[in-house]
């Protein structure tokens, strides 16, 4: 009996990304669902305090693990510590700024311009509400608590870090639908079921093996991955958009080559 029992309480020292993943699309899923219900626009009162406990999930299942003993107690010994490390910028090396603000500008600049010079003439520029340039920065940085400081660090301990980023990009996609059935939300301007649709969930895919990518050749800083969401959601709020074959494209061709970069890196798992 005293075996079961303490089969049965969290694995000291180990990360939990399995129960991160579920958890959090289940979070997110429910309270954007009670958001929907409401009737309201995501960003009325009160309907807006369920969207912003939606779009924290997760950070907030990713300290809950932690709370419950589900991380590496020799990373962090208390959630508060772990997001000390994590959204500390002294942890990140002066030429990873310069390295992130250029992969930024290649992957949203480089389409537009692309586009401008090549296909049609139009604006580089078309920035959005100053509401939305706030969101994806401030809650783009925090998705990253969750989605790579807690689910890649565990998931690729157990599988090669390419697997790992792949399936988090899936759970990561999968997080983000319900959105395009919420009025208001820039995905539900992209429709359900559409080419933009479809490119949208495709990207967020391709793009997860670049954030696997920044997070390991880095040395495991996190606030790398904090900096390059954050910094990319302000380049597509600042930027005009690019037709999506093009964006998804350089994204591809980006993350094929960061991958072959390091290519005995990403094949392996991470201890």
């Amino acid at each position: 009996m005293r075996y079961i029992l303490d089969r049965d309480k969290p694995a000291g020292n180990k990360p939990a990304p399995w129960k991160f993943l579920f958890g959090t699309v289940v979070w997110t899923w429910l309270f954007l669902s009670l958001t929907f219900l409401t009737g309201q626009n995501y960003l009325q009162f009160p309907t807006v305090l369920l969207s912003i406990t939606a779009g924290l999930g997760p950070l907030f299942i990713s300290v809950i693990l932690i709370k419950l003993g589900y991380w590496d107690q020799k990373l962090d010994k208390t959630p508060l510590k772990f997001l000390a490390r994590v959204l500390s910028p002294l942890n990140l090396k002066i030429n990873w700024y310069f390295n992130v603000i250029m992969l930024v500008l290649i992957l949203r600049l480089g389409p537009v311009i692309f586009n401008t010079l090549f296909l049609e003439s139009g604006k580089i520029f078309n920035p959005g509400p100053i509401i939305f340039i706030l969101i994806g920065i401030i809650f783009g940085g925090l998705e990253e608590i969750g989605w790579r400081a807690y689910a890649l660090e565990g998931l690729q301990r157990q599988l090669p870090v390419i697997i790992a980023s792949l399936i988090i990009g899936i759970f990561w996609a999968l997080w983000h639908l319900p959105l395009f059935f919420m009025e208001g939300t820039y995905q539900a301007q992209l429709g359900v079921g559409t080419l933009s649709f479809w490119a949208f969930h495709i990207g967020i895919i391709v793009g997860s093996p670049i954030y696997a990518w920044l997070y390991n050749k880095c040395g495991r800083v996190a606030f790398v991955v904090v900096l390059y969401h954050a910094l990319g959601n302000l380049g597509g709020e600042l930027f005009a958009d690019a037709p999506a074959c093009i964006s998804i494209g350089l994204e591809m061709i980006v993350a094929l080559i960061l991958i072959a970069s390091s290519w005995e890196l990403m094949k392996n798992e991470v201890r």
